[in-house]
Parts: structure tokens; C-alpha cells; sequence
């Protein structure tokens, strides 16, 4: 039977040092559309602008560029290695401009900064000191992912893309069905974890955020949450997450806490839970999958 298809348009943005990843960045993608996408009736368009754009006058390139391809966009990926590319009118490099213009748009950008070997011959400081301008920009908006090599890009790629669909076809379900919609999230570094709260926000959910357990035990006094999130380590010693746990359970049993930190060992989970958490993880997939879950159970 004729099903009603959502096609999404999806640019991807780099200078010329990076071309090469490009057929493996269309290759994740389709595949991503042949499984995940076939399930939820969507699908993802790719262009760049080497395939998708046609020869005009009468403007800059970029301009023209803009007209015909980035403006219909709903997605950019963003994919940096050694270059910065080279100035338009009016920015740095026509990929900023891309990525700029989409976020101004409010779109979703995703930013890939690529750990490879460089070949000397490849370097140009000038290039280089541009992108770590570029990247600094961006450090607090957690957009953007350090990529060590191939196999990491593809993974990391196809959870970006699982995790924003997601948000985006099971949020809106969520949010009309669940009035549970407050969350206190405990972390010293809260910058670290924007692109989380960002795809847990497509669900309808809000945030209140605390940098210490001793913020954290005022807002909870003051405040009804349906849910807590601590990382592990802060200032105040390396098992914080713990300390906060049990002071929570002192006088609420049962409010939901999961532990955000660096590792999701089993022996971490089980210590977790025999101090009365919910869970432990270090992957945006699991935390999104324990957040959902707790708060339709409770």
C-alpha cells in the first residue's frame, strides 16, 4: 500500500581537504534510510556542492550557491580536518556561512572535527588557527564531535541521526502523553552535555540545572522533579554521584536518578541501583532511553 513518505534534506558542508569521507558519510546515510528510516517512513537526501548545484551568473558563487541548495536544507553536516576553506563576502570560509546560516535558521547542524594524521605538506598554519577559532566558537554548544578515525565517524554519525529522529517521531507522542516534564541535571561541566538536553527537550522536557549536590539538595527542597540526572566526579570528590544519591534517598525513595559519567561497567550499574539509581551510562542513546522509560513508569 502507497505509504506518506517524510523526506528530509540533509547538505553536507567542508572544504576540499575532506572530500574523500564524503561517499562514506553518503554510504551511513543510506543506510541509515534503508533501516531506521524504512521503519519510521522517512528518508534523507543528501547534497553537496559538487553534485547538486548547475552553473549561473550575475552573483558570488556562494550566494548562488545559497539560492540553490542551502536554503531548502533542514539538515547540515558540517565536516572539518586540516582547512577552513577559503572567504566568501561576507565569512571565513563557505562552509562557515553554511553552518551559520543554518543555525541562524534554527536547523539542526552537526559538526565533525576529524583527529587524523596530517601530512606535513597538508599544514598550513593560517588554515588551521582559523578552524581552532571556529571550533572554540562552538565548544560550549556541544554540536560538535571529535572524530579519531573512519569507523568512529560512522557510528557516531548514525547515533546523531537515531537520536534526533528520535527525539523528533517519538517526542511528540511523549509530550501530549506525559505531563512529568522537570528535570534536575547535577554537573559541574553543564556545557558538556547541551546536544543531550537539546534531544531530550524534543520530548517536552524542561530543565533545571545544578553544579554542586548542595545546589542540587536546595532546588529539590524548593522544587517537585520527575527526574534526576548526576554525573559521577565534580570538585567535591570522584564518587559526587553517589553522595548525591544517597542524600536524595534520605528523604525521597523514589524519584528516578541516573547516574551520566564515564562509564556504564557493570559493576557501576549494579552499584548504582544497590544504592537505589536507576541506572549508569555514558551513551546519549542509553541516557535518552533510561530518561523515557523512568518517567512513563513512574
Amino acid at each position: 500500500m502507497p505509504q506518506k513518505i517524510t523526506v528530509y534534506d540533509l547538505l553536507i558542508s567542508c572544504p576540499l581537504d575532506v572530500v574523500d569521507y564524503i561517499p562514506i558519510i553518503e554510504t551511513t546515510i543510506n543506510r541509515f534510510n534503508n533501516s531506521y528510516g524504512r521503519l519510521n517512513n522517512i528518508i534523507i537526501r543528501t547534497y553537496h556542492w559538487s553534485k547538486d548545484t548547475y552553473s549561473e551568473i550575475g552573483d558570488h558563487p556562494q550566494v548562488l550557491f545559497n539560492n540553490q541548495v542551502l536554503n531548502n536544507m533542514d539538515i547540515v553536516i558540517g565536516i572539518f580536518w586540516t582547512k577552513f576553506g577559503e572567504p566568501t563576502k561576507d565569512y571565513n570560509s563557505g562552509t562557515e556561512e553554511e553552518i551559520e546560516r543554518m543555525i541562524s535558521k534554527k536547523k539542526q547542524v552537526f559538526l565533525y572535527f576529524l583527529d587524523f594524521p596530517v601530512p606535513p605538506s597538508q599544514f598550513k598554519q593560517s588554515q588551521f588557527d582559523k578552524l581552532n577559532a571556529f571550533k572554540e566558537k562552538y565548544r560550549d554548544e556541544s554540536i560538535y564531535f571529535i572524530i579519531s578515525d573512519e569507523n568512529t565517524l560512522i557510528n557516531k554519525l548514525r547515533e546523531n541521526l537515531e537520536l534526533y529522529f528520535g527525539s523528533i517521531i517519538k517526542g511528540k507522542r511523549f509530550s501530549e502523553s506525559n505531563n512529568k516534564n522537570e528535570i534536575l541535571w547535577v554537573d559541574d561541566h553543564p556545557e558538556n552535555n547541551v546536544y543531550e538536553r537539546t534531544i531530550l527537550e524534543h520530548y517536552g522536557l524542561q530543565f533545571s540545572l545544578a553544579l554542586n549536590t548542595e545546589k542540587a539538595l536546595n532546588l529539590m527542597h524548593n522544587n517537585k522533579f520527575s527526574l534526576v540526572i548526576s554525573d559521577m566526579g565534580r570538585k567535591e570528590g570522584n564518587n559526587e554521584g553517589y553522595v548525591l544519591l544517597e542524600k536524595i534517598r534520605e528523604f525521597d525513595e523514589n524519584i528516578p536518578l541516573i547516574i551520566y559519567a564515564g562509564s556504564k561497567a557493570p559493576e557501576h550499574i549494579k552499584k548504582t541501583k544497590d544504592k537505589g539509581g536507576q541506572g549508569c551510562t555514558n551513551d546519549p542513546g542509553e541516557l535518552v532511553d533510561l530518561v523515557i522509560k523512568n518517567l512513563l513508569i513512574n
